[in-house]
């Protein structure tokens, strides 16, 4: 059973951080009588943090340390090598369950992969359970639209079933 992320906890961490940071920014930049100079030699090192230097990758190839920084810094944001959807599901009885996905902010596909993932994590706790079958009782889609970007979230209810119900037009 997938456990439940901490994807929200971490962006209003990130929130606060932005908006302190804006805060303080403004009440630097508005406060005419003070001596900016003065807090800014206080607070920010003397040296960049980031050293002024290249890498040379090749003889005519070189990559400045800033960029490698700013790259590094991009791929563990976007996180690319993440799953697409975080799956959280939730008993709701005996024979029901509930599926929770959140798509990644920043993808790269898996688009139409919600309902496979809900359709393959449900015949698996049928088998797991030693049922025949399951029914998807009730499947929604939509967009969390948020400050950073929208995500797709999808909602479903799944109910095991202990034999395959009968389908009057299968052969």
């Amino acid at each position: 059973m997938p456990t439940a992320s901490h994807a929200p906890d971490c962006i209003l961490r990130r929130s606060g951080a932005i908006a302190a940071s804006l805060a303080l920014a403004v009440v630097l930049a508005g406060c005419e009588s003070m001596n900016t100079t003065r807090v800014a030699d206080r607070l920010l090192p003397a040296s960049t943090i980031i050293p002024d230097s290249t890498v040379n990758l090749a003889p005519s190839v070189s990559v400045s340390v800033e960029a490698l920084v700013g790259a590094a810094l991009v791929v563990w944001y976007v996180d690319p090598l993440a799953p697409n959807w975080e799956v959280r599901e939730r008993p709701l009885g005996a024979d029901r369950v509930r599926f929770e996905l959140r798509q990644k902010r920043y993808n790269t596909g898996g688009d139409g992969e919600a309902g496979l993932l809900i359709r393959r994590r449900a015949a698996e706790l049928a088998r797991e359970a030693g049922l025949a079958h399951f029914e998807v009782v009730e499947q929604q889609e939509s967009v969390d639209s948020q400050t950073l970007g929208a995500r797709r979230m999808v909602t479903a209810e799944v109910r095991l079933l202990a034999q395959r119900p009968a389908r009057p037009w299968a052969p």
